[in-house]
């Protein structure tokens, strides 16, 4: 028997996680709706995945332990930031695309 795995708002899922990503992301001035962060629970922690560009077909996901979860370490720091830097880049490339002639 199979158990149908549910993937939910990482809001939700994990609130310590959000807070340290909203916090990263402050830092490189985005906002938490620039960025789709879901999250899945799975036997030995959750796997985070953070959709952003301005269609969110990127993607970048880890997988995080529940120790990390209840306490975000230096790992859980690195992936938001290479997130952050990321959706950053992208964010700044489609808006030189769109206001380009």
């Amino acid at each position: 028997m199979k158990i149908l795995l549910e993937e939910k708002l990482l809001r939700y899922a994990a609130p310590e996680l959000y807070t340290k990503m909203v916090e990263i992301f402050s830092t490189y001035h985005l906002h938490p709706y620039d960025v789709h962060a879901t999250s899945l629970k799975v036997e030995n922690g959750y796997e985070v995945s953070l959709k952003f560009s301005t269609d969110f077909s990127q993607s970048i996901t880890q997988h995080f332990t529940f120790n990390q979860v209840a306490e975000p370490d230096e790992g859980v720091t690195h992936f938001f930031e290479r997130a952050a830097d990321q959706c950053k880049s992208l964010l700044i490339a489609d808006y030189y695309k769109m206001i380009k002639p």
